[in-house]
Formats: C-alpha cells, sequence, structure tokens
C-alpha cells in the first residue's frame, strides 16, 4: 500500500496499479480494461512501428472516450 495517494492524483487513477504494456502479450483491450477499473493502462507498442501503433492509439482513444479520433 502507498503511503499517500500523491501518484494516483498526479496520474489520475483510483487505484494504484499500473500494468506492464508486456509487448506481444496484450493489446490494447487489455489496456483499456485496467483503464475502466481504475489503474493505469499501457498499449504495447514496443515491437511495432510509428505508423502500426498510431492506428493502436486511435482506437483505443476512441474506445476510451466513446469519440471517433
Amino acid at each position: 500500500m502507498f503511503p499517500t495517494d500523491a501518484t494516483q492524483k498526479l496520474l489520475g487513477i483510483a487505484l494504484p496499479i499500473l500494468q506492464s504494456p508486456m509487448a506481444g502479450a496484450g493489446d490494447h483491450r487489455l489496456a483499456l480494461a485496467v483503464a475502466q477499473a481504475g489503474g493505469l493502462g499501457a498499449l504495447p507498442c514496443a515491437m511495432l512501428s510509428p505508423i502500426k501503433s498510431a492506428p493502436k492509439l486511435r482506437l483505443s482513444v476512441s474506445t476510451a472516450t466513446g469519440r471517433s479520433t
């Protein structure tokens, strides 16, 4: 347990849970599930080029916000 909630306030999360991106093992759905549960989700892009990661970022943002990007 964290002695303070300063990290949570700084990151704007409800729970002190930080998901590892796990390139190759997770995708945008895992990151969104963690974020929707109150933690900090991370999109795994280490194995992707910027061109291939851009659509995944747009999909994650549009799914999380309900808006098309």
